[in-house]
């Protein structure tokens, strides 16, 4: 008898097993062009929009698995891939990261939604890290956008609106010659299809490291950027900060406010919460 049981009870726990692997599902990527809503970090909101000639300084991460698996655009996650996660910018995109500490260069292929805290500007993957010589603690980088790459993406988006021009041919059209009589086809020949099919361009992103310059670069805690100068000094007056004139930089406002110079990643930190304190909910750091 207690073997009968046994033998039920082994049943019983194998048909367990075979329900749980049923239950299991295989993620399945499905990438795409995306911008997405706003949305909001652990410390301020975040506006994606398309960007493609961008420059900006600030602190690297080593990036988490998604909950999922899946990146935001759709990709399956890997820590060994040449990607990484940026608040704002278009998914996907390619972007240079340089890490200023040592010049290391790479090319990333940004997919994620990320760091959550506006102290921090790009979260990249264990093996991006490890190329760019990145420790625990967060590193100062500049991204670059690569322009001619980003648009590429975006132009082979297969959702993006179609120009359906409606005079095309769409059957064979018989042309004859009045001189003898001979005949030929203009537009697409009866039984042709077109190829409807479109995919995402994913740029291979080769695990590959260039040198560049090293700096040793200061820390600054930008509140915010205003057409007029008496806004940026009420702000100014507010946090204590320097105002200063942008000049020469491109689709910025004139008048930056901002607090700084600091040495050290947690001075930065500090100066950060207290600028969101007296009322920089836009604040961040930045490091030049």
């Amino acid at each position: 008898m207690r073997s009968v049981k046994a033998f039920v009870s082994l049943l019983g726990a194998g048909a367990t097993l075979v329900g749980c692997h049923h239950q299991e599902t295989t993620k399945q990527a499905s990438p795409h062009y995306m911008t997405g809503q706003a949305w909001q970090g652990s410390d301020s909101w975040f506006y994606p929009s398309e960007r493609f000639d961008m420059t900006e300084t600030g602190l690297a991460i080593i990036q988490s698995p998604p909950k999922d698996g899946v990146t935001a655009d759709g990709e399956i996650w890997s820590a060994q891939s040449m990607t990484g996660a940026h608040q704002t910018l278009q998914l996907p995109s390619v972007v240079s990261v340089r890490n200023l500490a040592n010049g290391r260069i790479v090319r990333v292929r940004l997919n994620d939604r990320g760091p959550a805290s506006s102290g921090r500007l790009i979260a990249v993957t264990p093996r991006v890290a490890s190329l760019l010589g990145m420790g625990d603690e967060p590193t100062p980088v500049e991204i670059s956008v690569d322009e001619a790459v980003s648009r590429q993406i975006a132009d082979s988006n297969p959702d993006a609106p179609k120009l359906d021009i409606a005079a095309a041919p769409r059957e064979a059209i018989i042309a004859q010659s009045l001189d003898d009589g001979s005949t030929h086809t203009l537009g697409l020949k009866s039984g042709d299809k077109t190829d409807s099919s479109r995919k995402l361009f994913l740029p291979e992103m080769p695990q590959t490291v260039m040198q560049g310059m090293a700096e040793s670069p200061l820390y600054h805690i930008e509140l915010g950027s205003f057409s007029g100068h008496a806004a940026a000094a009420q702000v100014a007056a507010q946090c204590g900060a320097e105002i200063t004139r942008q000049a020469g930089r491109a689709a910025t406002l004139p008048w930056m406010v901002a607090l700084g110079p600091f040495t050290t990643v947690p001075e930065a930190d500090r100066a950060l919460a207290k600028a969101r304190q007296c009322g920089g909910m836009g604040a961040h750091i930045v490091a030049k």
